[in-house]
């Protein structure tokens, strides 16, 4: 059996990525920070890309960057910022579930284990969505689960483009050129490079290059890789990890501190997606 291995790259890149990008949003509009990381990925996939060619699995992989990194991933920043990246971590990775429920949209059978891992789902959010205090998270959760689905069809977009023989590299790429490019058209249309924070230094900077070149180029890079070896289901099995390894990560940094009731939920889901791949 191929090693899924490989997916431990982008598990552990895409634990640590959402930590530091709310604190980037402390400084950037969320709009211009999703336009800052996708365009670094852009640049520094260009050439290489170009070196391997552009195949048919190109147009699927751009089709997959405007559904799941322009607009999904907008979604995800607005969550992270909403509640902090260790309570949407676990929201949004519920997508994994949603691809196994849309199995009947492409003419499959549900297994039952799956509705057993929706009700867990529907348990770990609802602990998460309590909060300190019992304190809300309406629109955290709401980001969240709005970025899940979206990013359900661009999963779908990314398992059909590994099949058609194109680089993983153009994959990524492309992925990366689409999202860039629509962010840069929502960018210039709302106003937002005006509100470009001012006093930025050049440290600050290339640490973002530093997150985004980890999370859309090595993370993504692996990611797009091992479904392209071992399927999207050993592959997600392993990358379920991230969300819980999130809050592990950003309590550990002292970026965040998610309560008890906030690890349970956390828990509760990845045990449950695993639940759904894995059987």
């Amino acid at each position: 059996m191929p090693n899924p291995a490989y997916a431990l790259v982008p598990a552990l890149a895409w634990a640590f990525s959402p930590i530091y990008y709310r604190v980037f949003m402390k400084r950037f509009d969320f709009l211009t920070l999703n336009l800052l990381r996708t365009s670094v990925a852009s640049a520094l996939l260009l050439l290489p890309a170009a070196f391997f060619g552009f195949g048919p699995g190109f147009y699927y992989a751009l089709a997959s960057g405007a559904v799941s990194l322009m607009i999904g991933d907008t979604l995800f920043l607005l969550s992270t910022r909403e509640m902090g990246a260790s309570i949407a971590a676990p929201v949004v990775y519920t997508y994994v579930l949603f691809v196994q429920l849309s199995a009947p949209a492409l003419g499959q059978a549900v297994p039952v284990v799956n509705f057993v891992a929706a009700a867990m789902v529907i348990l770990g959010v609802y602990a998460l969505s309590r909060g300190h205090g019992g304190k809300p998270r309406a629109r955290g959760i709401a980001f969240g689960l709005g970025a899940a689905v979206v990013w359900t069809v661009g999963q779908d977009l990314i398992g059909l483009a590994t099949t058609t023989g194109t680089s993983v590299v153009t994959i990524t790429f492309g992925r990366d050129l689409a999202a860039a490019a629509g962010l840069a058209l929502a960018v210039l249309a709302t106003g937002r490079m005006k509100t470009w924070p001012q006093g930025v230094t050049v440290r600050e900077l290339g640490f973002v290059f530093f997150i985004s070149a980890t999370d859309l180029v090595v993370g993504s890079l692996f990611f797009v890789y091992s479904i392209s070896l071992v399927g999207v289901a050993l592959t997600v099995i392993v990358t379920s990890l991230s969300p819980f390894l999130t809050q592990v990560f950003a309590r550990a940094v002292g970026k965040e501190s998610p309560s008890m009731m906030d690890f349970i939920g956390g828990a509760v889901i990845v045990s449950a997606l695993v639940l759904a791949v894995a059987l």
